[in-house]
């Protein structure tokens, strides 16, 4: 179930999206963070300094070296993440270890597992792709059917080898705040909204209108 929040700009987006999660998430939450370029953390999280979750962790990573100069976890420390959980003493997790790429997905499968039985609020900012992904889950992937919460993989992406939470994993959580903007995403956008368009294996990203829970999708695309 989707609610639009509209929004002139990125920007506002990460005002609105602060909004909702000073709404959703306490102590009692585990918050999943997406990568990408429709967030910034710094303004959703870090300068309002006031949404405290007793959890954060990342929602998919382009596997190498911890913090390489692609990664979704050098992202979020580059926009304050890291010094922000520090400092208010919030519980991280980050995918990147140093491990294999096999050995590194089973060691988060774990801890995704035991943060769905220690929060019983979970909550994911989520981005959706132009070609109807969202986190590393593309199309006819692994991540789309995987009895797992979590899975690594290749993909036909500039960035093939990926770790994500599976559908199965975000079909644990109880809120979800999308954020999309731009033109580049209308027409991904009409495809989510297209109740003829039901295919998740293809579109993952439709699993946000066909969730029973609350997602709240931020943008500032007119369709």
């Amino acid at each position: 179930m989707i609610s639009f929040v509209k929004v002139k700009d990125r920007d506002e987006g990460q005002e609105k999206a602060h909004d909702l999660l000073k709404e959703l998430a306490d102590k009692d939450t585990f918050l999943a963070l997406s990568g990408g370029t429709s967030v910034d953390y710094g303004l959703m999280l870090v300068k309002p300094n006031d949404v405290i979750p007793g959890a954060i962790c990342v929602v998919d990573e382009r596997y190498g070296e911890e913090f390489h100069k692609d990664s979704n976890e050098l992202l979020l420390k580059n926009q304050g993440i890291k010094n922000f959980a520090d400092e208010k003493c919030i519980e991280s997790h980050k995918i990147l270890k140093g491990k294999g790429f096999l050995e590194t997905v089973k060691i988060y499968d774990k801890e995704i597992e035991d943060l769905f039985k220690r929060f019983p609020k979970r909550v994911g900012v989520m981005g959706v792709g132009a070609n109807m992904h969202t986190a590393g889950i593309f199309q006819n992937s692994d991540a789309a059917h995987s009895a797992d919460f979590v899975v690594a993989e290749e993909v036909d992406d500039q960035y093939p080898k990926r770790i994500t939470l599976t559908l199965k994993a975000l079909g644990e959580f109880t809120n979800f705040v999308i954020m999309m903007f731009g033109s580049a995403k209308r027409g991904a956008l009409k495809m989510l909204m297209d109740e003829k368009v039901n295919d998740m294996q293809k579109f993952p990203a439709i699993f946000y209108r066909k969730a029973k829970i609350k997602c709240f999708l931020v943008t500032d695309i007119n369709i």
